[in-house]
């Protein structure tokens, strides 16, 4: 954990708004968000930089490499958490998201309280 003893949130979503409002989201619900990227070589430095304990990926990311990959990555990398938030619901896209071991997946849309309950569940 961080000197505040609050968990690092890195949140990797394409969508500014979604970003911020996620944002806001974990900060009052106790996180730190060490940074927002939109990419996956966005996602991949911002890591290098704060390591983070869990990330809230989106699966259509800016870019060739998709969230699928980019938590892969990241999970090699930082041994972080992953909770994937996204609007791709279809079977076969759920089924790669849960073959990395993901905490959590929540399809968009979802309300600041559902992903502060996803993120704190998976830190449990």
């Amino acid at each position: 954990m961080t000197l505040s003893d609050r968990p690092r949130i890195l949140i990797v979503e394409d969508e500014a708004l979604v970003a911020m409002a996620s944002a806001e989201a974990l900060e009052t619900g106790g996180c730190d968000v060490t940074g927002i990227a939109a990419s996956h070589e966005e996602a991949l430095a911002a890591a290098a930089a704060v390591p983070p304990h869990l990330v809230v990926m989106d699966i259509r990311l800016k870019g060739a490499v998709d969230g699928i990959e980019t938590a892969r990555e990241l999970k090699r990398r930082h041994d972080c958490r992953i909770v994937f938030c996204t609007g791709q619901g279809d079977r076969t896209t759920r089924e790669r998201a849960e073959g990395i071991g993901a905490a959590a997946y929540l399809k968009k849309p979802f309300t600041p309280a559902q992903l502060v309950q996803a993120v704190t569940a998976a830190l449990a």
